[in-house]
């Protein structure tokens, strides 16, 4: 913990603090602060931090300790972390009031947090004196505490202790808003859960309310691909749960359940290439699309009409077509270049569901231009974050010299640095590449040889020294298809780099299990497509027995299959922009560009065989 804090300009005494802060304990018989120092408090919004500290400065404690603290608050509430930690770290916790403890401890959490210290904000929040503290806590502040709680708890992964501080905080708001912004918040945290977790809490929670959640959210999860059967499970649940918080104001996403049913299209176009270069792409797309076609079919007995183009030619004649003969949604075209030419119409008149993204800049979104495809930089972006939130800030790249390759590097150096991360080199192969050279260099071994050797011929005579690779790395990002990761991840262990963490996109993985092949592997972690590991999908069993495909195409199908499910949703994603429709191809969501971002999965290898991680979802507050 110390290490992180340092890497990230923490001051020393900062751990000094928290560590004395950790220690306390439940019995701290400091008195409550003065009067003069509750006046302060008063007129504290009105005074800035620097006036506030130059009155500290002339005060005897506790007022010295309340006005620094102040000035504190004021800082993180302009969003100036740094100046604030800085005046938190020179307080020590063991010498504040109980008041003034509280107060610090929730400023310190708030600004760990903030420096992606999750586990430091859990040790904080979680610290003996702070829990005795409860029952004297005021109502904004216990909703403060349970608030910064819950956000750490999902962070670390925590998702049943955080969707718990959010029920205890339920009882605690009063205001309409945060009650619905809370109630959507625990709704959102719920869908990141598996649906076995949900089966299983559903039946063994430990109260009421926390069962009726549990029991929500698992037809929630359970029938995303299936809105009749949702609308009548939710109709049930209403009936079994009727004093329940969330039967009173229903998550967004299903209370429109009904308006989607009515509204959702009768006639679907699909444009995909009927021949040419990417002919066997638009196969394996329709074949997954059709898979859920007939799904639903069988289920239901009815389903839209669907009308097949050619989008090879010219596409927007093929737009057009489809409209004029009754399409009230179109999906496709396939080709990026394609998709270009669409973005750049002056308006859709029905809507667009594109298979790739337009890479052109439009001054603003085209109103029914929906973009889902299967892009690399999507993995990029999960892969940064990820790899941010547990904790590692200074990234080396390993990367190939191809297009998708390079664009994956710039999504990850982007969010990686918006995060607040450093990316300290990036190795680049060509082809089947020289490895070990680019590895070396990345890792300055290279250099640590030259010095070695000019050491030795300085003091002339061999003093058997043995390189080193640099220091100020915490993690690896690799960009590789399979045979070429598996040269790279035990090149990587003879420079001195098997130590670090690998990270790396899905085309790590073929999707066909390789333990002999792949065990150069293990340890790697890795997003993955949730298709390559669903043995109970529907959809997959039908195009594996009817239209079985190579691998290669596998995720093109998953696509199809994806795009099928997405079309009755999209309405309800663009009016609920926190929820996902958690599909083959991963958890999607709408952005307010009208892009469909990609969360996949996460797999690890493990004696070569490549397993799937709990899934964790983030939630960004509403």
């Amino acid at each position: 913990m110390g290490r992180r804090l340092l890497q990230n300009g923490w001051k020393f005494g900062l751990l000094l603090s928290i560590l004395a802060l950790l220690a306390s304990c439940g019995t701290h018989t400091s008195q409550p602060a003065k009067d003069r120092s509750q006046s302060a408090s008063a007129v504290a919004d009105t005074r800035s931090p620097l006036a506030l500290l130059a009155q500290a400065r002339k005060s005897q404690s506790p007022e010295r300790e309340n006005l620094t603290l102040q000035a504190a608050e004021l800082y993180v509430r302009k969003g100036q972390f740094a100046r604030a930690r800085n005046l938190l770290v020179d307080l020590d916790p063991d010498a504040l009031t109980d008041p003034l403890y509280i107060k610090h401890a929730s400023l310190l959490a708030e600004v760990a947090l903030e420096d992606g210290s999750y586990f430091l904000a859990h040790g904080i929040l979680t610290a003996n004196r702070l829990e005795n503290q409860w029952q004297q806590l005021s109502p904004e502040m216990e909703i403060r505490l349970r608030e910064l709680r819950s956000r750490t708890r999902l962070l670390l992964g925590d998702t049943r202790g955080s969707v718990e501080e959010r029920v205890a905080l339920s009882s605690l708001v009063t205001e309409t808003s945060a009650e619905q912004n809370n109630q959507e918040s625990i709704w959102q945290t719920l869908m990141g859960l598996s649906l076995p977790e949900l089966q299983e809490l559903s039946l063994t929670a430990p109260t009421d309310t926390l069962r009726g959640w549990y029991s929500l959210a698992l037809l929630g999860k359970q029938n995303q691909t299936d809105l009749e059967r949702q609308q009548a499970q939710l109709d049930a649940w209403r009936n079994n749960w009727p004093h329940h918080p969330a039967n009173r104001a229903l998550p967004n996403d299903l209370r429109i359940l009904k308006e989607l049913i009515e509204n959702q299209p009768r006639q679907i176009a699909l444009l995909l290439p009927q021949q040419g270069r990417l002919a066997k792409a638009g196969e394996a797309v329709r074949d997954g699309f059709f898979a859920a076609y007939y799904h639903q079919l069988h289920e239901h007995n009815r389903a839209p009409l669907i009308r097949q183009y050619d989008s090879e030619g010219d596409i927007i004649a093929a737009y057009q077509l489809a409209v004029s003969e009754g399409a009230d949604l179109v999906i496709g075209p396939l080709d990026k270049d394609k998709v270009n030419e669409l973005a750049m119409l002056p308006s859709l008149p029905v809507p667009l569901l594109t298979l790739n993204y337009a890479d052109v800049q439009l001054p603003s979104p085209l109103p029914g231009l929906y973009q889902f495809g299967l892009a690399a930089e999507d993995e990029a972006r999960q892969a940064a974050r990820q790899a941010f939130r547990e904790g590692h800030r200074y990234a080396l790249l390993i990367t190939s010299a191809q297009d998708w390759s390079d664009r994956s590097a710039r999504a990850f150096s982007d969010e990686w640095q918006t995060l607040g991360g450093t990316v300290v080199n990036r190795g680049q192969f060509v082809g089947s590449g020289d490895y070990s050279r680019v590895i070396k260099s990345a890792l300055l071994v290279d250099r640590s040889e030259i010095r070695a050797r000019q050491l030795e011929q300085l003091l002339g005579g061999k003093l058997h020294l043995q390189a080193r690779r640099r220091q100020d790395v915490d993690m690896i990002f690799m960009l590789a298809d399979p045979t070429q990761a598996r040269q790279i991840k035990p090149t990587l262990a003879f420079h001195f780099g098997g130590d670090l963490p690998v990270y790396a996109t899905s085309h790590i993985y073929s999707g066909v299990s390789d333990p002999k092949a792949d065990r150069d592997l293990n340890g790697v972690r890795f997003t993955a497509m949730p298709w390559l590991f669903d043995n109970q999908s529907a959809e997959k069993t039908s195009v594996n027995a009817h239209a079985p495909v190579a691998d290669i195409f596998s995720r093109l199908q998953a696509l199809g299959t994806d795009a099928y499910r997405l079309y009755p949703r999209l309405p309800q994603l663009a009016q609920v922009p926190q929820m996902r429709l958690y599909g083959a191809t991963g958890a999607l969501r709408l952005l307010s560009d009208g892009r469909i971002e990609r969360e996949q999965a996460w797999a690890r290898f493990r004696n070569g065989s490549a397993q799937v991680l709990p899934m964790v979802a983030i939630i960004e507050a509403p």
